[in-house]
Order: C-alpha cells, then sequence, then structure tokens
C-alpha cells in the first residue's frame, strides 16, 4: 500500500508541501497604520497569511535617522530566543524633508510570528506610517537583497512617471507630504490600491501603494488631486516563476511596451 505523502497546516489549509511558484504572485491581504512619538512601531501581519507566503513591510517615517527593523523576542517552551524575521532591507530619504522610507521582505512562516516591528525616534516630531502586504506563490528562493529597485522624487507636482517595471509583479510605493492631498489615480491596469495618512508635523504624510505586471517601459503617470511640495516613489519587485515561453506580457494601453506585431504577439 502506497504511503501517504506528509501534510502541513500552511495557516488555511492543509497541504503536501510549500505553494508553487507563479510568474505574476497575487495579492494575499495587508495591514497599515500611523504610529506618533513611539520608539518601537508594531503592526500586525493579516490574519490570512500562510506559510510561505512572501511579506513585504513597508516603514515610511519623518525623524533625523533611518527607522530599523526591530528583533523580536520570540518565546519557545519558556526560553527566549531572538527571532529576526527580516530578511533583507532598503532605504531611501526624500530629501530635504527627512521623510525616510525603508522595506524589509521576507517569507513567513510561524516562528515569524504575527506582527512586525520597526524601531522609531520618540521626538515630538517623529511620526511613522507602516503597510505590512503580503504576496502568495512568489518564488521566495529568489527575494532581493535589495528590496527597492529604484526611488525617483519630485517637488512641488501633482503627478509623476512611473518607473520601468521589472519582471513579475511591480509594487509601487509613493510618498507625499502635503496639507491638501486627499486621493490618487493609478494608471490603467494597476491593482489592489491601498493608503494610509499620517502626520508629521504641521504636514500630512500620504503612503500609497498599488501593483501591475512587469514591463520594460513606464506603466504611466501617478496623478494627484493637489500640488505636492515633495513626492517619492520607490518600485519594489515581487519575483515569480519565469516565464515559460520567454515573452513579454501584453499590458492593455501601454504604448511603449505592448505594440502588437512588434513587442507583443498573440497566440
Amino acid at each position: 500500500m502506497a504511503t501517504a505523502a506528509p501534510r502541513m497546516w500552511t495557516g488555511g489549509d492543509w497541504a503536501t508541501g510549500r505553494p508553487q511558484p507563479v510568474e505574476f504572485p497575487p495579492y494575499a491581504g495587508g495591514t497599515k497604520g500611523s504610529f506618533t512619538n513611539v520608539d518601537t512601531a508594531t503592526l500586525a501581519l493579516p490574519p490570512t497569511i500562510q506559510l510561505g507566503d512572501t511579506v513585504v513591510s513597508i516603514c515610511a517615517s519623518y525623524s533625523e535617522s533611518d527607522p530599523t527593523p526591530r528583533t523580536r523576542l520570540a518565546a519557545s517552551n519558556a526560553v527566549e530566543t531572538e527571532v529576526d524575521p527580516l530578511r533583507s532591507a532598503s532605504s531611501a530619504t526624500l530629501d530635504p524633508t527627512k521623510i525616510r522610507l525603508k522595506v524589509s521582505v521576507f517569507e513567513w512562516s510561524a516562528g515569524k510570528g504575527q506582527s512586525v516591528s520597526w524601531q522609531v525616534s520618540s521626538q515630538p516630531d517623529t511620526n511613522a506610517i507602516i503597510m505590512n502586504l503580503t504576496y502568495r506563490q512568489a518564488d521566495t528562493s529568489r527575494l532581493p537583497a535589495t528590496p527597492i529597485v529604484d526611488y525617483k522624487t519630485a517637488m512641488d507636482a501633482d503627478r509623476i512617471a512611473l518607473q520601468a517595471g521589472t519582471d513579475h509583479r511591480s509594487l509601487y510605493v509613493a510618498v507625499a507630504l502635503s496639507r491638501e492631498l486627499t486621493g490618487v489615480q493609478w494608471p490603467a491596469g494597476f491593482e489592489t490600491p491601498r493608503e494610509e495618512f499620517g502626520r508629521f508635523g504641521d504636514m500630512q504624510v500620504h503612503m500609497m501603494t498599488a501593483t501591475t505586471v512587469g514591463a520594460p517601459a513606464s506603466p504611466g503617470l501617478l496623478q494627484l488631486d493637489a500640488t505636492v511640495p515633495q513626492l517619492g516613489v520607490a518600485l519594489i519587485t515581487i519575483p515569480g516563476r519565469a516565464n515559460p515561453d520567454g515573452k513579454g506580457v501584453w499590458i492593455l494601453g501601454d504604448q511603449a511596451a505592448s505594440i502588437l506585431g512588434q513587442t507583443t504577439y498573440l497566440e
């Protein structure tokens, strides 16, 4: 009699192994929060998280120094051990506003805990916004050592041309400093837009995220409903399974990267 394959609990179901990567890992859930005058900002992971999910934790803060992922103390059999769930991190500073954006990416398992903490300054003018975004069926063996692929800024602007995407799923993170901004419009084809407001001094910081599939040209303009003194956009890649046919993906309306008969072919 054949022996049944061992099964493991993923957090949402029983499975015989980790989920197989797909070319464009789908969004699986997220959390967000704004924090003021704290030394450590802690944000829970989404309750839908499962074994093998990729977590993208994003922290935007206003302070003199970069936020840093905080090592967590985990209790196991009454013995505390140091656990650092963050595989990699990279940062960018939006000068001259002192807005600092840092991103960490890691593969989740039960031992990584149910939240992510960031060490931030407790000075009165220090605030932080955190988002924890999860993606399923990413190629976790190829998580980048520096998650921020590209970072660009604009001043006194109400729009910005987004960077050319990379392979697989492209996650764009925009941070704006403004007293008036209330919303944005992502280009056609973007999915799962999320936003969070916070207070940085007398200005309001707005963090906005959305994803699209990779493309070798700009996917279009991010349009704001107000002119902002400072705007920054970071590009992050969520790696997936290699494209089996080696051909690109047709993005409807992309006049640069999806030209039928030249860069895109129907089969």
